[in-house]
């Protein structure tokens, strides 16, 4: 985590699809490698829900996130899900997990309360489905290929 732009305001939360499949391999670490990759100063989400509804903290909670070129998203915690795309094929799907919806209200909740002001929550999860990165097959691989070691080397089987 560290911290970018000071957020003059907070007045919202934007959550999106991370578009990836719902795989529990994805994390803040492979998200900040490919944010990295399309030249972004790290994972650009303040926070990321995981499939089985772990919350990681990714930036500073008060900095302007780097999700999204609208201005609104300035004044706004951006909140990533991992999910949103299907395996099979690689189209927009609804992959919300009973886990991640609950997460996502308690940190709802925890962020108005620390803030001490009513947030409006931009939840269209699906709204952007068209705007989808279509990764191509190569750099599909080589996110699997990543997953697979990165299990490998928290398992101990390399």
């Amino acid at each position: 985590m560290f911290a970018t732009l000071p957020r003059e305001k907070t007045t919202g939360l934007f959550v999106r699809y991370t578009h990836h499949p719902a795989d529990p391999r994805i994390d803040a670490t492979i998200i900040d490698i490919e944010h990295a990759k399309t030249g972004r100063f790290g994972i650009g989400w303040h926070y990321l829900v995981l499939v089985d509804g772990t919350v990681e903290i990714c930036r500073h909670p008060l900095s302007v996130g780097a999700v999204g070129r609208e201005n609104f998203t300035r004044s706004h915690i951006q909140i990533g899900v991992v999910g949103g795309r299907d395996r099979e094929t690689g189209k927009f799907s609804e992959t919300l997990t009973d886990a991640q919806r609950e997460a996502l209200e308690e940190l709802y909740q925890r962020l108005a309360d620390t803030l001490g002001v009513p947030l409006g929550i931009d939840e269209s999860l699906e709204k952007y489905a068209h705007k989808q990165h279509q990764q191509d097959e190569a750099a599909e691989a080589e996110l699997e290929e990543r997953l697979d070691r990165n299990e490998a080397m928290t398992t101990g089987v390399y």
